[in-house]
Protein backbone atom coordinates (compact mmCIF):
# COMPACT_ATOMS: atom_id res chain seq x y z
CA UNK A 1 0.00 0.00 0.00
CA UNK A 2 1.28 3.57 -1.08
CA UNK A 3 1.90 5.86 1.81
CA UNK A 4 -1.19 8.46 -0.06
CA UNK A 5 -3.47 5.27 0.03
CA UNK A 6 -2.90 4.83 3.90
CA UNK A 7 -3.18 8.80 4.33
CA UNK A 8 -7.06 8.55 2.85
CA UNK A 9 -7.76 5.70 5.18
CA UNK A 10 -10.02 6.30 7.99
CA UNK A 11 -9.14 6.83 11.60
CA UNK A 12 -9.61 3.15 12.78
CA UNK A 13 -12.28 2.64 16.29
CA UNK A 14 -9.18 1.92 17.73
CA UNK A 15 -7.93 5.88 17.92
CA UNK A 16 -11.16 6.57 18.89
CA UNK A 17 -11.40 3.94 22.17
CA UNK A 18 -7.97 4.64 22.98
CA UNK A 19 -8.67 8.65 23.00
CA UNK A 20 -12.01 7.91 25.38
CA UNK A 21 -9.66 5.87 27.82
CA UNK A 22 -6.87 8.83 27.58
CA UNK A 23 -10.31 11.64 28.72
CA UNK A 24 -10.85 9.64 31.31
CA UNK A 25 -7.65 8.75 33.08
CA UNK A 26 -5.44 11.16 31.81
CA UNK A 27 -3.25 13.83 34.71
CA UNK A 28 -2.67 16.50 31.73
CA UNK A 29 -3.48 19.94 31.58
CA UNK A 30 -7.24 20.83 31.85
CA UNK A 31 -6.91 22.29 28.65
CA UNK A 32 -6.02 19.18 27.06
CA UNK A 33 -8.60 17.26 28.69
CA UNK A 34 -11.01 19.74 27.46
CA UNK A 35 -10.16 19.66 24.03
CA UNK A 36 -10.26 15.87 24.07
CA UNK A 37 -13.07 15.16 25.64
CA UNK A 38 -14.54 17.56 22.60
CA UNK A 39 -13.25 15.38 20.26
CA UNK A 40 -14.37 12.30 21.44
CA UNK A 41 -17.96 13.36 21.81
CA UNK A 42 -17.90 15.28 18.55
CA UNK A 43 -17.07 11.79 16.93
CA UNK A 44 -19.60 9.88 19.32
CA UNK A 45 -22.47 11.91 18.34
CA UNK A 46 -21.41 12.09 14.63
CA UNK A 47 -20.41 15.37 14.37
Amino acid sequence: MSEQESAKKPVTEGFWNDATKYTLFSKDEPFVEEVAYMMVTLHRTGA
